[in-house]
């Protein structure tokens, strides 16, 4: 037990190490490791070593969210550590919560290092996990690995002091538009809680995909509403969803990691499959074709990106669709949160109703904007029945003045988006396009990553790092900002391999901002801490973005002809795995295109794989018409001890004044375990 004189001189000596934070550091424990970057680290002599023998005592709060650190720990040193309730131990690793730590906040920790014990305290079980991520981090980047290592197990002495900036720190998984399964987000979460990220927004449903069983509404989960129509040629690992069993493994394995994952059905647009399946909801008659397929088949079929039907809000039977959907969401999930979408709703669909004209007329809704919040107000009031916090993405705030403060928001189309909910007194988060956005280049527009590049902005590292979610907003205003979050949408970036060097090394610059007090970042810093770190992406079997990104070789005038030749590339050094790849020719510069007549694979001189098709190599970046300029090939037995060469035909259109990117990416079908070698 903790005596009451304990409690107190805790209290005494963490609040002393908060009110002189960020003093001068020595060589030796420093935070040169850590992201995001601790508050206050102090050093003093020597060094902690974790042992064999090592005892690993807690106090009641602490025993749970050790449970992973001591995990990971054992998966990695072959070691299994004993842990027991605390008494009046004195060596060793000791967790302590006390409730008397009100200075370091839920989530907020301290660690007092020295070479006879590390002693943590904190004044709940969040912080005591997020602790035990700071001493991950301290920890030689061989932790990660599955492998009984045989490192020096040693941290440095000293004292670190530690709390986060926002409350809600996020990343949003789509996995309507390319479904990814419980292993992959088992994985993302791991990634997550390393950098203290806690909020995990999983886009559930949309137009491409509906991705959750619902009981209640079995049909929602039919083939025809989450397995992408065969003319696509989607792999299988991209369609599917999770049945509520997943959805309460994920859920417990999310709370181990001091991580909500908050729910979201995108209505009352994007929502193709509901239409789909429960035709009765739907504001018209339009359901053509009648399966689903990846959002880039949109404009083949739709002329555009969005559906020709919403739901109807008119339509009692919609209220009550959705009230079952969300008593069983909010019996899944228990964060206080449950996200109703509400976003790029085509009001023009409504206003060719003549069923809602009449009804907007018998409520005396003046426009479509009154009728998304009557229907915004109709969902919030359902949703707080099920005792949970309603949420949307801005787009409902275009009548402001008629929806409920309970509502927050999140705001993705700008700064002013985020200024507009805080100063209409409404709580929000900020996830704007630019720089949040992690579908969206973040370099180089013709490096063939794949981003959307139906954006013109380059989301780059400094850009993120550097983003102030409070600026334009008053101190008072500020108290609006629930916090941070990245968004990815995986209309492009389907391949999990793509996804990741989307999102990192960037998900860790928007780690840092949602942690460290405003003022404080320092982008130089940061990016020396960084560098450290990439070490535990690559242990983590973690992609990330390099330089270049997947630019392999380039072409100029002096390459090519008027009539078809051979360009060939060695990408040897490219191809480490079976696989599928992309092949790309980025056209950069130069009066004219470049002709693509066949792309070949060649292992050893022998053709292994191909994609012959007629491509240009043009200034198209769009997302409203196939790119001709890539080429799609797989490899299914890799000789690691071959030489791997992409040959194409080409030529030059009306010339040779050509240059671009030649791009080369391979995504492993082992896609977990194999990353592609610095």
């Amino acid at each position: 037990m903790i005596t009451k004189f304990l409690k107190i001189s805790l209290a005494l000596s963490v609040s002393y190490s908060i009110c002189f934070a960020q003093r001068t550091q020595t060589k030796r424990l420093t935070s040169n490791h850590i992201i995001p970057k601790p508050l206050s680290v102090n050093a003093t002599q020597g060094t902690f070593e974790l042992k064999a023998n090592t005892t690993f005592y807690y106090t009641k709060d602490a025993l749970a969210p050790i449970g992973v650190f001591t995990a990971l720990l054992k998966s990695s040193t072959g070691i299994n550590f004993k842990a027991t309730p605390l008494k009046n131990e004195k060596q060793g690793i000791l967790f302590i919560t006390s409730d008397t730590l009100n200075s370091l906040g839920n989530e907020g920790y301290h660690l007092k290092i020295s070479p006879e014990s590390i002693r943590v305290y904190a004044k709940t079980g969040a912080g005591i996990f997020n602790a035990t991520q700071t001493l991950r981090q301290l920890l030689p980047s061989q932790i990660e690995s599955k492998k009984n290592n045989k490192a020096n197990w040693t941290i440095p002495c000293g004292e670190i002091t530690d709390k986060p900036r926002y409350s809600w720190r996020g990343y949003m998984q789509d996995v309507s538009r390319t479904f990814y399964g419980v292993d992959v987000m088992r994985k993302y979460m791991d990634v997550m809680a390393l950098y203290k990220l806690n909020v995990l927004h999983l886009h559930l449903t949309d137009d491409q995909g509906w991705r959750i069983e619902i009981k209640k509404y079995p049909k929602l989960t039919y083939k025809q509403t989450t397995v992408f129509d065969a003319s696509s040629k989607q792999p299988a690992e991209r369609s599917g969803f999770y049945t509520q069993e997943q959805i309460r493994e994920l859920v417990k394995y999310a709370a181990a990691r001091n991580i909500r994952i908050i729910p979201e059905i995108d209505v009352p647009g994007h929502s193709w499959p509901t239409v789909l399946a429960y035709p009765e909801l739907g504001v018209n008659q339009n359901r053509k074709p009648d399966y689903i397929f990846p959002f880039l088949d949109s404009w083949s079929h739709w002329g555009n990106q969005f559906t020709p039907n919403t739901l109807d809000p008119t339509n009692e039977k919609v209220y009550e669709f959705l009230d079952g959907v969300f008593t069983e969401l909010a019996q899944l999930f228990p964060a206080e949160y449950i996200h109703f979408g509400g976003d790029e709703v085509r009001h023009v669909l409504w206003e060719k109703e003549p069923h809602v004209q009449a009804f907007m007329k018998e409520k005396s809704l003046k426009n479509t904007n009154e009728l998304q919040s009557y229907f915004v107000s109709r969902i919030s009031a359902i949703i707080k029945q099920k005792g949970k916090k309603p949420i949307g993405w801005n787009d409902i705030l275009s009548d402001a003045k008629n929806l409920t403060k309970e509502t927050a928001i999140m705001s993705w189309l700008g700064d002013e988006a985020i200024a507009d909910a805080a100063k209409n007194g409404f709580y929000a988060v900020a996830t704007p396009t630019d720089p949040f956005y992690f579908d969206i280049t973040q370099a180089d527009r013709n490096d063939g990553t794949m981003s959307d590049l139906a954006y013109g902005n380059i989301n780059s590292l400094e850009k993120v790092y550097n983003y102030e979610p409070e600026t334009g907003l008053s101190p008072e205003e500020g108290k609006f900002v629930l916090g941070v979050q990245a968004n990815q949408w995986t209309a492009i970036t389907q391949e999990l391999k793509d996804m990741n060097v989307q999102n990192f090394p960037r998900l860790l610059a928007l780690a840092e901002i949602g942690w460290i007090p405003k003022g404080k970042r320092d982008l130089e810093n940061f990016k020396g801490r960084l560098e450290l770190n990439l070490n535990r992406l690559d242990a983590l079997k973690i992609d990330y973005y390099k330089p270049s990104g997947y630019i392999t070789g380039k072409w100029g005038p002096q390459q090519l002809g008027n009539d078809y030749q051979n360009l060939e590339w060695d990408v040897t050094k490219k191809t480490y795995s079976d696989g599928r790849i992309m092949a790309g020719f980025y056209y950069t510069s130069g009066a004219n295109f470049m002709e693509i007549k066949k792309v070949e694979l060649l292992e050893n001189g022998k053709v292994v794989a191909q994609d012959e098709h007629p491509g240009i190599a043009d200034k198209f970046r769009g997302t409203h018409k196939t790119k001709s300029f890539l080429y799609h090939l797989e490899l299914n037995h890799y000789n690691p001890k071959a030489k791997y060469t992409l040959r194409a035909i080409v030529k030059g259109i009306n010339g040779t004044d050509s240059n671009g990117n030649f791009t080369y990416n391979l995504s492993p079908y082992n896609r977990l375990n194999v990353v592609e070698p610095r």
